[in-house]
């Protein structure tokens, strides 16, 4: 849905800016004068065509520049990015122009030989407003981009915190608390803790757009040693963490949902299939693997509502720089996610 949204918006901006441009081609060719018929003219000239090709072509170039390469407080090299592009641009008209088109038709814009520097400076401002066009493109999609994921983000984490301070969650953590507390004394500090870290991070530290690696581990670590003391028996989990962790940052709560899908539907206490979590960081990628028996009661429910929901966040939050793939064959449910590591950001 939301690309499609985009590939519509992007439809509609293209076909007002090609009707206007093509309003002051008329005019301009055509010493002042304007009408319907030389205007339908110009869809069919091929200077016209090509130039508004060019215009496309300069213009998304500029975007992945601008998208890829965009320094927000270098003002310099802001301007040196627009200024190249531009002059991009206007070698591209000219050779377009002087050595293709011109030497195949005969048709020429401007007059035959015109030196490439009179043609890339007499160009150079309307190539750099293609550019600039480009730029402001960018930051209104970068705006609406930041007011949908705000709007998503608060949703999640209320999600995420109704999940953790809800009763049934809190009545068998403080119970077990209890019971704890009565055969063994000497652990229960350390569970309270555990319990007060967990509601701390999710009510204050997930605030921000991005957290430290290992601050989301130890947070994952502490709900899995709630989850322990929640169950009854033997719990069989293994959670491994291989790779330099450290000096990278990720949005938070993006992992938990992962690890509560498998203890929720999972087999926690069969020690032949137990739940397996693995978080690796190698190369040039960061990797989430969940592995569960599935618990047959709850075969139908796996994967639902909490998948979804980190779907859609991965989707606003890693656009094209992350794959989810999930499987299911026969008791086995199997997540895998990978991150590009220029999404992790290095820590200030």
């Amino acid at each position: 849905m939301m690309r499609r949204r985009l590939l519509l918006n992007h439809l509609v901006f293209w076909t007002l800016f090609v009707s206007v441009s093509v309003v002051f081609d008329t005019i301009a060719r055509n010493q002042g004068a304007f009408s319907l018929p030389l205007y339908l003219r110009q869809f069919t000239d091929l200077f016209s065509i090509v130039k508004q090709g060019r215009v496309l072509f300069t213009f998304y170039l500029s975007l992945w520049v601008l998208t890829r390469f965009f320094y927000p407080r270098q003002l310099g090299v802001i301007f040196l990015q627009v200024l190249l592009l531009g002059v991009f641009d206007s070698v591209l008209g000219y050779m377009l122009e002087q050595k293709i088109i011109g030497p195949l038709t005969g048709q020429w814009f401007s007059p035959p030989g015109t030196p490439i520097l009179g043609f890339t400076l007499r160009d150079l401002t309307t190539s750099c407003l293609y550019v600039l066009l480009a730029f402001l493109f960018k930051h209104l999609r970068d705006h609406f981009r930041t007011e949908a994921l705000q709007h998503e983000k608060n949703a999640i984490e209320l999600a995420y915190l109704k999940s953790q301070l809800n009763p049934h969650f809190l009545f068998n953590t403080l119970n077990n608390l209890y019971g704890l507390a009565l055969t063994e004394p000497e652990r229960t500090p350390d569970v309270v803790l555990k319990l007060s870290e967990l509601m701390r991070y999710v009510l204050y530290e997930s605030n921000e757009t991005y957290v430290s690696l290992p601050q989301e581990i130890e947070y994952l670590s502490s709900y899995i040693s709630l989850e322990k003391l929640r169950h009854e028996g033997q719990v069989y989990v293994d959670f491994t963490v291989a790779g330099p962790v450290d000096g990278q940052r990720i949005a938070p709560l993006l992992l938990i949902s992962f690890v509560e899908n498998a203890f929720k539907h999972g087999a926690v206490t069969n020690a032949d299939c137990p739940i397996t979590l693995h978080l690796s960081v190698v190369g040039s990628q960061l990797t989430f693997t969940t592995r569960n028996q599935i618990v047959r009661k709850n075969k139908d429910q796996v994967g639902g509502i909490g998948l979804a929901s980190v779907r859609r966040r991965l989707a606003l939050l890693y656009p094209g720089q992350h794959r989810l793939a999930v499987n299911q064959e026969h008791d086995v449910f199997e997540c895998a996610l990978q991150l590009d590591t220029h999404v992790l950001q290095p820590v200030s």
